[in-house]
Order: structure tokens, then sequence, then C-alpha cells
């Protein structure tokens, strides 16, 4: 009667925060919260990039037409957790936008790409908050 003192498996499914022109601040804390408590080293995917894959120098062509294949489970693992990551991003961006990300290469650049469209830069801010006291 050993498996009567386990409690019941609780759900701990978090809804994915979906980013909103304008709100970009709020989203990054809430997704930050979100890829954390789905995974930790995914996080550190998207502040670090990924250390974990290496690059392989093909020959001398100009334009390789894909990144070689990962040979080691480390760098299996790698490439695993950088599409997992990049899906969960494109995930939480409306439709209308998502065309736009579909691209990009990895998901620090994902990143990047989407606090450069929707989070704006200070001069915009601090102008909509002008226009607002007027």
């Amino acid at each position: 009667m050993a498996g009567q003192d386990t409690p019941p498996p609780t759900n701990t499914a978090m809804k994915i925060p979906i980013i909103k022109k304008g709100k970009y601040d709020i989203w990054s804390m809430r997704m930050r919260q979100y890829i954390c408590h789905t995974d930790h080293n995914l996080w550190d995917i998207i502040v670090n990039g990924d250390l974990e894959e290496e690059v392989a120098l093909i020959g001398e062509q100009s334009s390789p037409p894909d990144p070689p294949a990962p040979k080691t489970t480390k760098q299996l693992t790698a490439r695993r957790n950088q599409e997992r990551v990049k899906s969960i991003l494109l995930l939480a961006i409306l439709d209308e936008y998502l065309l736009k990300f579909y691209n990009v290469p990895d998901a620090k650049s994902l990143w990047a790409t989407i606090k450069s469209k929707f989070g704006g830069n200070e001069e915009s801010k601090k102008m909509q908050k002008n226009v607002l006291k007027h």
C-alpha cells in the first residue's frame, strides 16, 4: 500500500504569452518566466546563444547549402534545444506577424528581432509619453 502515500499528479501547464504591439516589456517578463518554468537551460540559449553547438568548416565554399549534421549527442541536444526555444518563441507571435519572423536562424537572434519589432526604442517611448501628457 505504499502507492497510497504519493500525492496525485498535478497539472502545471502554463499558457504561452502572446505578444502584442506596445506590450513588449510585460511579454518579455512573462515569456522568460514561461521558458524558465519549462526548462531553465532554454533561457540560457536565448541569452548566450547556443554554446554547445560546434560549427564545422566545410572546405572553401562561399555558401554551404545546410549546416552540417550533428555528430555527437551534445550537438544533437544543442540542436534540439535550439529548435525547441525557437518554436516556443514562434508560438508566441500572432499569425499576422509570423511570416516576418519565421526565417530567423536561431533563438537569440529571434528574440532580438522580436524586441526590435515590438519593443521600440527609448526615443519613441519618450515621445509617446510626451504625446500622452499633452
